[in-house]
């Protein structure tokens, strides 16, 4: 009964709280109070503060300033945004760094080897499917409509025979010269050597861009020169260059002077090579001036 007596003497006693003037000591305000009604209001003040402080924080731009690790829904959509841009941008360089490396071996006289095999008809196997259709039956005026059929698609294969010849030939002939050394890939050689006099002029053999226009160890000054319809010009051994990279050229444009530079040179000539779809092919067979009749 003592210690509840006391605890009522602590907390409820009221007490006064009195403002008076310094100098007059003249009373301007009073108030009473007393412990437990003092700590309810300064209780009921905290709450209210914090309240107010989380209502500001969480729902102001503050948030973004003051909670530690706060990320903002404009900020998370950039970094969304940034890191697709970067996937495309990885995907971009992996196709650019395939093309390159594609490039690279062209121009350096290798071939680029192609993962995809062709598929191989079964000349068998056809013949037993026309046996098969002939016993059939078949009437003659089937036996007409087939017949042109096959008419039309042999028509239709000399027609892709000429456009293939079309792509692949070469309109200009880069020099007159006699050929000297053949094409050989077996032995590294995929082009031809042209013999003329020193001094003699190199010409482009169809219009396009001067890809590259430099000296080389091996090949001496060499000059590579993209077509249109993905076809490659190489000259090399060349005693001086007449254009830089970069240039846009002609079919018969000056482009080189006859030379024997470079290590693999062992005298005057010119070395060409012609790539299309990324395979060296020979050259002879594609020039006016040897290549045979050409299909109508």
């Amino acid at each position: 009964m003592a210690q509840l007596n006391d605890f009522r003497e602590r907390w409820f006693k009221r007490y006064r709280l009195v403002l008076h003037e310094e100098q007059s000591y003249k009373e301007r305000w009073q108030m009473t109070v007393n412990r437990w009604g003092l700590a309810a209001t300064s209780g009921a003040l905290l709450v209210t503060i914090a309240g107010l402080t989380y209502l500001i924080v969480a729902w102001t731009p503050l948030r973004e300033y003051i909670v530690p690790g706060y990320v903002s829904e404009a900020s998370r959509m950039r970094a969304i945004d940034a890191e697709l841009r970067a996937d495309s941008a990885l995907h971009a360089l992996a196709v650019q760094e395939r093309y390159m490396n594609d490039l690279r071996t062209v121009l350096t006289g290798q071939v680029v080897v192609d993962d995809v095999e062709p598929a191989v008809l079964d000349s068998a196997a056809m013949a037993d499917t026309e046996e098969g259709l002939n016993d059939w039956g078949l009437t003659e005026e089937d036996l007409a409509l087939r017949e042109r059929v096959e008419d039309e698609d042999r028509f239709a294969l000399q027609r892709a025979q000429s456009n293939e010849w079309a792509s692949k030939s070469i309109p200009f002939a880069p020099l007159q010269g006699e050929i000297s050394s053949e094409f050989d890939p077996a032995i590294g050689h995929f082009g031809v050597d042209f013999v003329a006099p020193v001094g003699s002029v190199i010409h482009a053999v169809d219009d396009g861009t001067v890809m590259l226009a430099s000296y080389t160890s091996d090949g001496g000054y060499v000059v590579n020169i993209q077509h249109p319809g993905n076809r490659i010009s190489v000259y090399k051994h060349n005693q001086s260059l007449l254009v830089e990279e970069g240039d846009r050229v002609q079919a018969g444009d000056p482009i080189a002077v006859l030379g024997g530079t470079g290590t693999h040179s062992t005298g005057p000539h010119s070395h060409f090579e012609w790539w299309v779809d990324g395979t060296a092919l020979d050259p002879v067979q594609w020039l006016p001036e040897y290549a045979p009749e050409r299909p109508e």
